[in-house]
């Protein structure tokens, strides 16, 4: 399994960053499950939270020196939003990711955009709460998440934010499933009771995820089998 790498800005709470850490954690652990079960000898990622960090003895400014460097490249200074492409084709070419290909979780505390037809709120409001790319990158925000008025509340909506955006990350729901799913802003999502339903706005996030909790589901019957299809499938590339 490959390592996955965290890093977050400083504005980031550390709270938000733990949760964020523990909930990839417990995915990897339902991966090895799935795997183990499948009869696959699994060898379990590392987990890097290297948090807001600075690479020292290299100038300031320099490519690759710090978290900040990434923001300063997507950061539309207009709209004080990132531009979520141009953070994640950053972590595509970072030299780390030439060396040794892993999966990347950025977390930040400002506001995210992404693609047009990815982002909500309309043209008024334009505006993602996490952004992906399969097989290498989720940049997630924390920005609107704060909204959320009771603290229990909001650890819920990270968590379920955290899990359906490495959910994408994973490529659920599977690219050749045909039932309960749909296209919803460019992406796919699952329709079954599952965390890989679509949910632009905080709100959405916290009713979905209190109904998945009453119904003790975080994945559904169709993405776990599509989750362990993806762990077969990485088993054997790698091999």
């Amino acid at each position: 399994m490959k390592s996955i790498s965290f890093q977050w800005t400083e504005g980031v709470a550390p709270w938000e960053a733990e949760t964020v850490v523990s909930t990839v954690a417990h995915i990897q652990e339902v991966m090895l499950v799935l795997g183990q079960r499948a009869g696959l000898s699994l060898n379990r990622g590392e987990l890097r939270p290297f948090g807001t960090w600075v690479i020292p003895g290299i100038p300031r400014g320099s490519p690759y020196w710090s978290t900040r460097w990434y923001v300063d490249q997507s950061l539309d200074k207009a709209t004080g939003q990132i531009y979520a492409p141009k953070f994640i084709n950053v972590l595509r070419d970072e030299p780390w990711q030439q060396v040794g290909p892993h999966y990347d979780v950025a977390i930040v505390h400002a506001d995210l955009l992404d693609a047009p037809e990815r982002n909500a709120g309309g043209t008024s409001d334009p505006h993602v709460l996490a952004a992906t790319e399969a097989d290498l990158a989720a940049v997630l925000s924390v920005h609107r998440l704060r909204r959320i008025p009771e603290h229990d509340d909001r650890r819920m909506a990270v968590r379920r934010l955290a899990t359906r955006s490495f959910g994408q990350v994973l490529d659920l729901p599977g690219p050749n499933r045909a039932q309960a799913v749909d296209l919803v802003q460019g992406r796919r999502v699952c329709t079954n009771v599952c965390v890989m339903r679509a949910a632009p706005r905080p709100e959405d996030i916290l009713e979905l995820a209190r109904q998945e909790h009453r119904s003790r589901i975080v994945f559904c019957r169709d993405c776990t089998n599509d989750l362990l299809d993806h762990v077969v499938a990485t088993h054997f590339s790698q091999n």
